[in-house]
């Protein structure tokens, strides 16, 4: 969800209702909760600071997600994260990155930024991967085959990007 700590005062209590809500709702059922935070780009302040204030933010009113779901972060900003994260909730299970249809290059570099985070898991990039064969596929400019080619060559790519940067 998009979500900035300055946001206007009844928005931003609207959302964290609703945060809320779906976290406890997440405990009583037994449920993990993968919770996705998106900085409006509309909105003053420096863009990494205010991620890291919106997990704080949460953090503050009790909300502690399984998972956090948020967009790649210079390696200053992941030690930053991995600190908060280590001292706020030492339970959670990680950080994933989101795409938001970043090229699989940009995908790439974000991997490297992120190689020595204790927090980072994985990437969840749906978008980079099939949004474009997809549209090629759905307006009739590519067949079968090739969707299925595109989406697993761009898949491949992001998987030996990511070994590369966090080698086992």
């Amino acid at each position: 969800m998009q979500f900035h700590p300055d946001d206007e005062p009844l928005l931003r209590l609207e959302q964290e209702a609703q945060i809320r809500g779906l976290y406890q709702a997440s405990q009583v059922s037994g449920h993990e909760l993968l919770l996705e935070i998106i900085p409006p780009r509309d909105l003053p302040g420096a863009h990494p600071e205010v991620l890291y204030r919106s997990l704080k933010r949460l953090y503050n009113l009790g909300i502690y997600p399984a998972w956090w779901k948020i967009e790649a972060q210079s390696a200053e900003e992941w030690k930053k994260l991995d600190e908060l994260i280590q001292e706020r909730d030492p339970y959670c299970r990680g950080v994933v990155l989101l795409g938001l249809n970043a090229s699989a290059e940009a995908l790439a570099e974000g991997f490297r930024q992120a190689a020595d985070s204790r927090t980072c898991r994985g990437f969840a990039v749906g978008r980079t991967i099939f949004q474009e064969p997809s549209r090629a596929w759905l307006a009739g400019e590519i067949d079968d085959d090739t969707l299925i080619r595109q989406v697993q060559g761009t898949f491949e790519q992001l998987i030996n990007a990511w070994r590369s940067a966090r080698p086992v």
